[in-house]
């Protein structure tokens, strides 16, 4: 799967939107179905993917479409539209209980079967935008096994519990208190998604770029694999942002080997070059390799 250090979001996108979407920075492209409420927006957004999804996958740009909630009403028709050989994932719009996965799951399996898709090929991220969802999350990821990421929008939970989110273009030094909430917040994501050997990564639509591109860095600094963004100069800085370390990469990939060799021979534990191999390090070692932001398969 490709890389998800950054996704461009692409909301109520025309003809010539996709196509500069085919040559852009950004890792990946976010189509937004459930970002206009405004009548016949989502029809026009659904025809549009549709016209555009395979102009997509031949660029090279991996496809993913955020759909309407599980209670919306909307669920079906949005996945009709986004499930094909071309997208790589779906992004489930405020996920809040373990069967906002599993409907996700079945209406996507069913789509799967019926335009002779490998099962499970189309992945899930379920999006945390609620106190509830970000309660539910453990049970959600349990839910299913399609899940390639967990994608959250913490400013929302904020906003929705009452509290005072950071102002447009706040340093993180200011709202000390705002800026702990959502470092709490994406702790928690980031503790949850671990423990299901899942990536995750941050949306902040509709704010300045300063402040998306503030939370961010905190995202980064708490192991998220990469941000959602709203334009080519945002996608660039976030490519820069969320770059893993080549040498850490590397060290990574260099223990997981070896723990690959010595399980084969029947080993648990080993000391390579005066450095313990064991359990924890290669637990260790995969978190840095997720780090690269890739979809789980």
């Amino acid at each position: 799967m490709s890389a998800l250090r950054s996704l461009l979001r692409l909301a109520g996108a025309t003809g010539a939107a996709y196509e500069a979407a085919g040559a852009t920075a950004a890792d990946a492209v976010l189509v937004d179905l459930d970002a206009d409420a405004a009548p016949g927006a989502r029809a026009r957004a659904r025809r549009a993917l549709r016209r555009h999804r395979g102009a997509l996958a031949e660029a090279g740009r991996p496809l993913l479409a955020r759909v309407a909630d599980a209670r919306s009403g909307e669920l079906e028709a949005d996945l009709d539209a986004a499930v094909s050989e071309a997208t790589a994932a779906v992004v489930l719009a405020a996920c809040e209980e373990p069967q906002d996965a599993r409907d996700a799951d079945v209406a996507i399996r069913r789509l799967e079967m019926r335009r002779g898709l490998v099962p499970g090929q189309v992945r899930l991220l379920c999006e945390i935008d609620s106190a509830a969802g970000l309660a539910a999350l453990p049970a959600v990821l349990a839910a299913v096994d399609r899940h390639g990421a967990v994608a959250v929008a913490p400013l929302a939970v904020v906003s929705e519990i009452g509290a005072t989110p950071p102002p447009a273009g706040a340093a993180p030094a200011s709202r000390a208190a705002s800026w702990a909430l959502l470092d709490h917040l994406m702790a928690q994501t980031a503790l949850t998604a671990g423990t299901a050997g899942l990536p995750w990564i941050v949306d902040a639509p509709g704010v300045a770029p300063g402040l998306r591109q503030a939370l961010g860095a905190r995202a980064r600094d708490l192991g998220a694999s990469g941000c959602v963004v709203a334009s080519e100069a945002e996608a660039r800085g976030v490519n820069t942002l969320f770059e893993p370390d080549p040498a850490r990469l590397r060290d990574a990939r260099a223990v997981i080997g070896e723990w690959e060799r010595m399980r084969a021979a029947g080993r648990w534990s080993d000391e390579v070059g005066g450095h313990r191999i064991d359990r924890r390090r290669v637990r260790r070692a995969r978190r840095t390799a997720r780090g690269e932001g890739h979809l789980q398969a």
